[in-house]
C-alpha cells in the first residue's frame, strides 16, 4: 500500500530550519547513536531509557514518576507494565494504600541505566570531538540556560 503522506519522492530541498527542526534533528541523532548499540537490551526505545532513569534506586510512586516525565498517570503505568513484562521494572502496591503502586528498577533495568548514561557520554564525546571541546561546552551552557 503507498501513503498518500509518502515523502521518499519529496524532491531535494531544504528542510525547515526552525529551532524546533533543529532541536529535532539533534534528538534524532542522539537516539539513533544510543540505539545503534543496543541489541543487549531489544524492545527498550529511548523514551524507556529516560523511564528507567527516572526510578530513584528506593523506587517511585506511579503518580510522582508521571508528574516527574511529564505523561499521564495512564500512559506511565502502560509504559511501566511494558519495561515489567520485559523485566526492566517491578511494582508492588503499598501495604498502608492498596491504590498505590511502587515502581523499582531490576537489576536488569540497573544494567539498561547503566548503559544508557555510558551511550549518552559517548554521545557527548563524540559531538565534542565533532565540534571541538570549547564549543561543545559552549553548547551545553546554551541548552542549559535555554532550559531553565
Amino acid at each position: 500500500m503507498t501513503s498518500v503522506n509518502d515523502l521518499s519522492g519529496r524532491p531535494p530541498g531544504p528542510w525547515p530550519e526552525h529551532i524546533a527542526a533543529l532541536l529535532g534533528g539533534a534528538l534524532r541523532r542522539l537516539r539513533e547513536e544510543i540505539l545503534a548499540v543496543s541489541d543487549d537490551f531489544p524492545g527498550l526505545r529511548v523514551s524507556h531509557y529516560r523511564l528507567l532513569e527516572l526510578i530513584p534506586p528506593d523506587g517511585a510512586r506511579i503518580t510522582d514518576l508521571a508528574e516527574v516525565a511529564l505523561m499521564t498517570k495512564q500512559a506511565l503505568g502502560q509504559h511501566v507494565d511494558y519495561l515489567q513484562g520485559l523485566g526492566y521494572t517491578e511494582s508492588d502496591r503499598l501495604r498502608a494504600d492498596r491504590r498505590v503502586r511502587l515502581v523499582r528498577r531490576t537489576a536488569r533495568g540497573e544494567e539498561a541505566v547503566a548503559f544508557s548514561r555510558a551511550a549518552i557520554e559517548r554521545v557527548e564525546a563524540l559531538w565534542a570531538d565533532q565540534l571541538g571541546l570549547e564549543r561543545y561546552e559552549e553548547f551545553r551552557e546554551i541548552l542549559r540556560v535555554i532550559g531553565a
